[in-house]
């Protein structure tokens, strides 16, 4: 579909940049977390990753839409996700155990991912169960709910982040970098020029952190520009996710942020010299 009957179908006219300025809005609500604490963190990932259950569900066997419940397995998959990585204590052995130093993490850990997994697989097959018989396009619904909660889950990881050493500046930065590359991803004309120089700022801005906390700049400016291209990423699978632009939004507009997170808890680490 041409961007001029995109545009027609937007209820704005706002298709084009829509999504990169909700994109930015976001990195500013999590600018605005992490200055007020990690919790505040898990809650606006929280929020966000909610934001993906508006997205339509496809079309079935039937020619009508499938129907995949996705805001409550998405909500609990995502607190447990964000409790485990703020409260890893959570989930120590028993009494009288402890973990081996390898398994010490300093900075926060993305644990939590994998433990919420099972979670967004059980709350996905509950939901279907709840269903009324006979139950058309189960795997297609399931498929469905998972994929959405894989992406909303990678979110976690400006949670972890957050409560690194270098939390607070490592998530204003990551941030930066993320709505830098988000707007230049949408200059149709000159994309590849656009993502260039701004993954060469976002290089910049990430050798400057590394220099300021006494890491590695190198690896600093590395860590700043694979976030770039996370949250790059991130941007071609909303694009291709639906093939029209309403049903695809709510992916457009997360997936750079979702996708960047475990970019993100890594670059921390790096940035702090761990």
């Amino acid at each position: 579909m041409s961007r001029i009957r995109e545009d027609a179908r937007s209820p704005f006219g706002l298709t084009s940049i829509a999504p990169s300025v909700a994109t930015c809005l976001i990195t500013v609500v999590l600018v605005l977390a992490v200055l007020a604490g990690p919790v505040v963190v898990a809650a606006a990932v929280l929020v966000v990753q909610l934001m993906l259950a508006a997205v339509p569900s496809p079309a079935g066997v039937s020619r009508t839409p499938v129907r995949a419940p996705k805001a409550v397995p998405i909500a609990a998959a995502g607190i447990v996700a964000s409790l485990v990585t703020l409260a890893p204590g959570v989930v120590d052995g028993a009494a009288g155990t402890r973990a081996t130093a390898s398994a010490d993490v300093a900075g926060g850990s993305l644990v939590g991912i994998g433990l919420a997994l099972p979670v967004l697989v059980l709350a996905a097959l509950l939901g279907q169960l709840r269903r009324p018989a006979p139950r058309p396009d189960v795997v297609p619904a399931l498929g469905e709910v998972v994929a959405i909660g894989v992406i909303a889950l990678l979110a976690t990881g400006w949670v972890a982040a957050a409560i690194s050493p270098v939390g607070r500046p490592a998530v204003i930065v990551a941030a930066v970098v993320t709505a830098v590359v988000v707007v230049a991803d949408h200059a149709q004309r000159i994309r590849p020029v656009a993502l260039v120089w701004a993954l060469a700022l976002g290089a910049l801005i990430g050798i400057v952190l590394a220099a300021l906390e006494g890491a590695n700049t190198v690896v600093g400016g590395v860590a700043a520009v694979a976030i770039g291209c996370a949250a790059a990423l991130g941007g071609a699978v909303g694009r291709r996710w639906r093939p029209l632009p309403p049903n695809r939004w709510a992916v457009e507009v997360v997936a750079p942020i979702a996708l960047a997170g475990p970019v993100v808890f890594v670059a921390s680490l790096l940035w702090a010299g761990l």
